[in-house]
């Protein structure tokens, strides 16, 4: 095993079927004003973070914007709460999908502080 630790920023390609079961979905928004044809959602599962999440056993760094229209935050909520490795958050209530620079810090200096371990 040669991954230690991960960190994601706005994490994207979350909860694609959110939109099927009255919850926000992730980006690329699928199903948000369509009904999926034969065979999409059984194929979008190939690549929804939420179904590999819970393979992630590295500890691990996440952000983003609670205000965030480009990648809801119950969309990566949905990956986030299936990872059973150590794991931090920092969630931004003030902002979408754009980054303060104290958040680009924080994730600037939990690398570091890993990197070192």
């Amino acid at each position: 095993r040669r991954i230690k630790f991960a960190a994601a920023m706005y994490p994207a390609l979350c909860d694609h079927t959110g939109y099927l079961n009255n919850r926000a979905g992730g980006w690329p928004h699928y199903f948000k004003t369509t009904q999926p044809k034969p065979g999409e959602v059984e194929t979008l599962q190939y690549y929804d973070v939420v179904n590999f999440a819970k393979r992630v056993k590295v500890p691990g760094f996440y952000t983003w914007g609670f205000n965030d229209l480009t990648c809801p935050p119950t969309s990566m909520y949905s990956a986030y709460n299936v990872i059973t490795a150590p794991k931090e958050l920092k969630l931004f209530l003030e902002t979408g999908h754009w980054t303060f620079p104290e958040q680009s810090e924080m994730l600037n200096n939990w690398l570091v502080k890993n990197l070192k371990k």
